[in-house]
């Protein structure tokens, strides 16, 4: 993330305009700590106290603020979790959803416990985001977004079975021999009636 510096000729309303200890002197030492003595969440909260700022800053007060947010060890720290997030989180120019969306968790969760937190706390490509965000409710907005962009199930469809002669007809086969009918052994009151039926009709 890098702050440009743009031509503005509106006037900047000082130092305790920044919503942080110290206003914008103690912003900047938090961002250019090194010993360890300011912690990442203070850190963070300063970092967005001079980002805000720089909104509505006049030319001259940009100037002040730009060196805190592009060149302190902070400001490099951000830049480099930004730049690991969004490398590994490209798909492709031809992805299509859901792979975007994948893709993003994918390298959200393949973060430093640090880099998620930065990531999360500026809400790295939430459009219209205000405020930061903790890692649960980022990464709760990256599963959200992957849910989202799955495709819709397809309806179940209705099942015939045919039968073996059908499907023999419709592979283009003969059908099957319908079963021959059982032989059926002459019983003696059998023969008697067929005697007695072939004499009647002589």
């Amino acid at each position: 993330m890098k702050i440009s510096q743009p031509y503005s000729t509106e006037t900047g309303t000082g130092a305790s305009a920044v919503a942080y200890p110290g206003g914008a002197a103690g912003a900047a030492a938090a961002l250019a700590d090194t010993a360890g003595a300011v912690g990442l969440d203070q850190k963070l909260s300063a970092y967005h106290a001079l980002a805000n700022r720089w909104t509505g800053a006049g030319h001259a007060e940009r100037a002040a603020l730009a060196p805190p947010l592009n060149d302190s060890p902070f400001a490099k720290t951000v830049q480099s979790a930004l730049n690991t997030f969004t490398k590994a989180a490209w798909a492709g120019a031809d992805a299509a959803p859901p792979a975007p969306q994948a893709q993003a968790l994918k390298a959200f969760d393949g973060l430093t416990d640090t880099d998620k937190t930065i990531v999360a706390s500026l809400q790295v490509g939430v459009p219209g985001a205000r405020g930061p965000a903790t890692v649960k409710d980022y990464r709760a907005r990256l599963q959200s977004d992957l849910d989202a962009a799955q495709p819709a199930a397809a309806a179940p469809r209705d099942t015939v079975t045919l039968s073996p002669e059908a499907q023999a007809r419709l592979a283009g086969a003969a059908a099957p021999d319908a079963p021959a009918a059982p032989v059926v052994e002459a019983a003696p009151q059998m023969a008697a009636a067929l005697s007695a039926y072939g004499k009647a009709a002589g």
